[in-house]
């Protein structure tokens, strides 16, 4: 009978080392579900990204667009924004200031992960105002997050990049690459 008690005993330890092994891993190992939604969600909201993942795209990266042909101008800066980036919409005044100040030989695109139609009117509802606006995922084109600025050549070859809200100096080093 002892031997039996000892037997079952000693099952019962395994079983619950088991458990309490399983919960643990899943716990600390393993993303939870809450994490996986917030993953899930990372690709929808870009700034959720670029918040925590930010990396900006090398120079003499080429870059190839579905539609677009660099040569158009001698330089492109690509907008790569989110109509759910608060980044975005605070970075307006200066985009705006970008737009006035360019270079006639600079062309303005506007790349989001959205729809068109919300991409537009996102624009507008920030009275901005681009040559030409494109739906495609942000890593078509590298990015890992909005707001990224990507100075691009006629041949589609990364010039320079900044990535996330600029500082004054970051600011002030694309007004100077576009104005000139």
């Amino acid at each position: 009978m002892i031997k039996k008690v000892e037997a079952l005993a000693n099952l019962a330890v395994i079983i619950t080392s088991v458990v309490v092994y399983t919960v643990l891993v899943k716990h600390f190992l393993l993303p939870s579900s809450k994490q996986a939604a917030v993953a899930a969600t990372t690709s929808l909201l870009p700034e959720v990204a670029a918040s925590s993942r930010t990396r900006s795209i090398e120079p003499g990266t080429k870059i190839s667009l579905s539609g677009i042909d660099w040569s158009k101008s001698d330089r492109t800066l690509l907008l790569a924004l989110s109509t759910t980036c608060h980044f975005c919409t605070e970075s307006a005044p200066f985009y705006k200031t970008l737009q006035q100040q360019k270079r006639d030989n600079v062309r303005l695109l506007a790349l989001f992960p959205q729809p068109l139609l919300d991409s537009r009117t996102y624009l507008d509802n920030l009275g901005l105002n681009v040559d030409e606006v494109v739906q495609s995922p942000l890593n078509s084109v590298g990015a890992s997050g909005t707001p990224t600025l990507l100075l691009i050549d006629n041949q589609g070859t990364v010039i320079n990049s900044w990535v996330g809200k600029l500082s004054d100096d970051a600011a002030e080093e694309v007004r100077l690459r576009v104005s000139r």
